[in-house]
């Protein structure tokens, strides 16, 4: 969101500026927005202190998987106990049963925010942000948490006055934990941004990602800081993931002469394409970093110009303590010059992988644009784009984008629920449209539709799988054919 965009007040967020959840935080302003919820500058009201609240979308209440990653965040940041890592102060439920987030307010930008101003950073600058970022992500690995959406957004410059600019780490929603047994994320999976996705990430294998994914990641963001360009760019999703897959990246001494020669090796090594070729530990890269800068240990970190410095004067992108969006696939774009030729010769188990990623992943971004459409209250686009999901997902026959929609079931259903009108609705036939060409489920469905009866109780008379059957039925109901009384 751009500084002179507004931010538009939904209906659930009016309805809650103004209420105090539990007795203790008055709901003052909306922070941010996004699929996964709304957040929210408020105030404890006992101890007169600003903080952010992070309410979980209602549509998501009941959709077990969003509702578990919620929770989870909120028990990952609290047991992070330091302090380049936002923290959590409370979690609980409004009356409604809204699970809540309460989390310490930031004053500053994102670095996003920043690279987008300034596009290339002084190495001091570069060097002190990455040293910043990976002790919090050391305290992450220590506890055996990964955090795999690092990027730009997500750290957080937060101005200390005295002390320049400090380092906060945010948005845990995807991270995991080592070892831990697959359950919201499977063998498979594809989450985070492919810009800064380590390669074991972008081929799928989301299983296999360890703390050294975060390193490539955080590398990728200190190459982007240093040269002012993107290790792997490219002009589309799958452009950028081939390349991260199979590109080797040109040395940043190459695109900025002025850099230490020495800090080629430390970022090549990090950005190995083998896992096993990085560093063993983030604070290792950090510590390597910051020596071939010739610059030491550096933290402080330049102010640049006075933005951001107050809730009511930052724009959202500027400010927010947390993205308040499901994790989803943006491709950011700069104008920066391709700096690696593609590698060819790709070996075909690689390729395949690659390909199935390519669709998965494509699926997912649709199902995050519909998910955003519902929570837009855009019924119409949110159809089209579940819809646009589903068609992918069935004629690229791809295990892994398939089970990208098994995962999205409940976001699929309460889309084509509320097009309907809700499955209380009785279903009346109007006789129209005699010369539309009716599939032979349509005609099915059509003929069990007689006699009054609710949607819910057609689909209870259908042998049609139930997301199969709700999909016909807002396609009849958008043709003309029925209608909902």
């Amino acid at each position: 969101m751009r500084a002179e965009e507004t931010l538009v007040q939904s209906p659930i967020a009016e309805s809650l500026i103004g209420k105090t959840l539990r007795g203790t935080y008055l709901i003052q302003e909306t922070l941010d927005q996004g699929g996964m919820g709304m957040v929210f500058v408020a105030e404890h009201v006992r101890l007169r202190r600003k903080v952010a609240v992070k309410v979980l979308a209602k549509h998501l209440v009941n959709d077990q998987q969003a509702l578990a990653r919620f929770h989870r965040e909120a028990e990952i940041i609290s047991q992070l106990n330091h302090p380049s890592i936002v923290q959590v102060v409370d979690f609980d439920a409004t009356d409604d049963g809204e699970p809540y987030l309460v989390m310490e307010l930031l004053s500053g930008e994102s670095l996003e925010a920043r690279l987008d101003r300034e596009r290339q950073l002084p190495l001091a600058d570069a060097v002190g942000i990455t040293v910043q970022t990976a002790s919090g992500l050391a305290a992450a690995h220590n506890a055996s948490i990964v955090h795999r959406d690092l990027k730009p957004g997500n750290v957080f410059l937060m101005r200390v006055p005295g002390e320049g600019v400090f380092v906060k780490l945010l948005d845990f929603g995807i991270s995991k934990r080592a070892g831990a047994p697959r359950g919201l994320t499977g063998e498979f999976d594809i989450l985070g941004t492919p810009d800064y996705m380590a390669p074991e990430q972008a081929s799928g294998r989301t299983a296999q990602v360890d703390q050294r994914g975060d390193q490539f990641a955080l590398a990728v963001i200190t190459y982007q800081m240093l040269t002012g360009a993107l290790p792997f760019a490219g002009n589309n999703v799958m452009e950028v993931l081939q390349r991260v897959l199979h590109d080797t990246p040109c040395a940043p001494s190459s695109i900025d002469d002025k850099l230490p020669r020495h800090i080629d090796d430390v970022l090549l090594k990090a950005l190995s394409k083998d896992p096993a070729a990085r560093y063993v530990t983030i604070s290792a890269f950090a510590q390597d970093l910051a020596q071939a800068s010739e610059l030491g240990l550096v933290t402080p970190i330049s102010h640049g110009p006075e933005r951001g410095l107050t809730v009511a004067s930052a724009p959202p992108s500027m400010r927010s303590p947390l993205s308040g969006r499901e994790p989803t696939v943006q491709v950011r774009r700069r104008s920066a010059p391709n700096l690696a030729p593609a590698v060819t010769g790709t070996h075909s188990k690689d390729r395949a992988l690659f390909v199935s990623s390519v669709t998965a992943e494509a699926v997912g971004e649709l199902l995050d644009l519909a998910r955003d459409a519902l929570t837009a209250g855009n019924l119409d686009a949110a159809v089209c784009r579940a819809e646009e999901a589903l068609n992918l997902a069935r004629e690229s026959d791809d295990f892994l984008a398939q089970r990208s929609i098994e995962g999205s079931e409940t976001l699929i259903a309460r889309i084509f629920e509320q097009r309907l009108g809700g499955l209380e609705q009785v279903v009346e036939v109007t006789g129209a449209g005699g010369g539309v060409a009716l599939s032979p489920e349509q005609a099915f469905l059509l003929s069990r539709l007689d006699g009054g009866i609710t949607f819910d109780e057609a689909l209870d008379l259908t042998p049609m799988p139930r997301q199969q059957a709700l999909r016909q039925l807002v396609t009849l109901l958008r043709a003309g054919l029925i209608e909902a009384r």
